[in-house]
């Protein structure tokens, strides 16, 4: 104590009662400021080793006995950090995953053509959510080129999964598909492929602490020691979907994979209560369904989507033609394969397969086929095929038909 009074008198004795308070006053700014400063460049280099050691060790190889290996991969990388009450609002709405690591199986037509017998059979509020960049889906679904996004504008789906829209913003966002009012459609495009590797790199690099809209919730992550969570960009779809402005407006909604595991389809799986995969029944095509479930197995395993469901393996694409040899030897493989794993999911009855059909394999610009077709035999045979199918995951999903529906089934007159 006797050492700070001098001091300070010897201070009051070389400045003078008067102007020594304020340069005090402004030494005390200058060095609150320069340690504010010095703080913030040691929280950013620790979030660069931070940052760096997450992504590093998201890609990171696996070492063995024969050298190295791919790792577990990215999209298990912890921590797994879903939404508040993810699991309690989970198919609210049903939301109905169509998917499939390999291209050219079906998965455009079935979500296009299952949604739109939903929407006009059914009377039920439908969202498709197109994900795949290319935009197959979207061309399908609104003629010439009314799906394109304005100019200097990102499509929709890339939007929808950056977190850019709001609830309330991506419902009335959301376009109207013109043959049926109760149809609508996130659309997507070719900027799509880019937000997909953006949002990989900002994820894994990020610092910034995500938003506890609960105050409970963010004493309770407090107390646990799990205050400093970061934003996760797995389920940035779930919580856009999961919100009360999706719910009340949309009684459905369908969303179309891309080929490949990309972080719009990884939002899709982690935003999905049911998954329904389609495929081509030969041998490759069998393989790839094989090898796309063990993955998703994996996925639900390390908690990233656990409480996704199985609508099942639908075949898809086969005609009366087809070599009935392969076909069987390819049933086989994927029977015996998915036993071999506990049989996670397996095989749809042959009647609910959809077969080879000019009538739905139709040009894009014509729209989704079962709106447009006609009602010559081969294209009612096509559409009768997507209504038993759609009647099908309705069940798995717990979706009701309308009354009208029972009666028809009765023998009354279709709606």
């Amino acid at each position: 104590m006797l050492g700070l009074e001098w001091f300070w008198e010897w201070i009051l004795n070389k400045l003078g009662y008067q102007l020594a308070p304020f340069l005090l006053g402004i030494a005390g700014f200058v060095g609150y400021t320069a340690l504010r400063l010095a703080w913030r460049q040691v929280r950013r280099l620790w979030c660069f080793f931070r940052s760096r050691a997450r992504a590093l060790g998201a890609v990171r190889r696996d070492r063995s006995k024969d050298g190295p290996r791919e790792g577990r991969g990215l999209w298990v990388a912890a921590p797994i950090t879903p939404p508040d009450n993810y699991e309690s609002n989970l198919g609210k709405p049903t939301v109905l995953v169509i998917a499939n690591h390999k291209g050219g199986v079906g998965k455009t037509t079935l979500a296009a053509n299952i949604g739109a017998f939903w929407a006009q059979a059914w009377s039920k509020r439908v969202l498709l959510i197109d994900l795949d960049s290319q935009g197959t889906l979207s061309a399908m679904a609104l003629r010439g080129g009314d799906w394109l996004p304005p100019k200097g504008q990102d499509s929709l789906a890339t939007r929808s999964i950056s977190a850019d829209l709001e609830p309330g913003i991506f419902v009335s966002c959301a376009k109207d598909v013109p043959q049926e009012p109760r149809l609508k459609i996130i659309t997507a495009y070719y900027d799509l492929a880019q937000a997909d590797n953006r949002l990989i790199v900002e994820w894994l690099l990020q610092c910034k602490a995500a938003r506890t809209r609960s105050f409970f919730r963010f004493m309770r992550d407090v107390l646990f020691g799990n205050a400093f969570k970061l934003n996760d960009v797995r389920y940035n779809l779930a919580d856009l979907l999961q919100s009360p402005a999706v719910r009340k407006t949309f009684d459905i909604v369908i969303i179309d994979c891309p080929p490949r595991l990309t972080t719009g389809a990884i939002q899709g799986m982690c935003a999905g209560s049911h998954l329904l995969i389609p495929t081509v029944l030969d041998m490759a095509s069998a393989e790839a369904v094989v090898s796309f479930v063990g993955e998703v197995e994996g996925l639900k395993k390390s908690g990233v989507c656990p409480h996704l469901k199985y609508v099942g393996i639908v075949g898809t694409m086969t005609s009366a033609n087809v070599n009935q040899i392969a076909e069987t030897n390819s049933k086989a493989l994927i029977t015996n394969a998915l036993a071999a794993i506990q049989r996670p999911t397996g095989l749809l009855a042959d009647a609910e397969f959809v077969r080879q059909s000019t009538a739905l394999v139709n040009n894009a610009d014509e729209g989704i086929a079962y709106l447009v077709v006609g009602n010559a035999k081969r294209q009612q045979d096509a559409k009768d095929a997507i209504a038993r199918l759609a009647e099908y995951v309705a069940q798995q999903c717990g979706l009701p038909p309308p009354p009208a529906h029972e009666v028809a089934r009765n023998g009354g007159n279709k709606p």
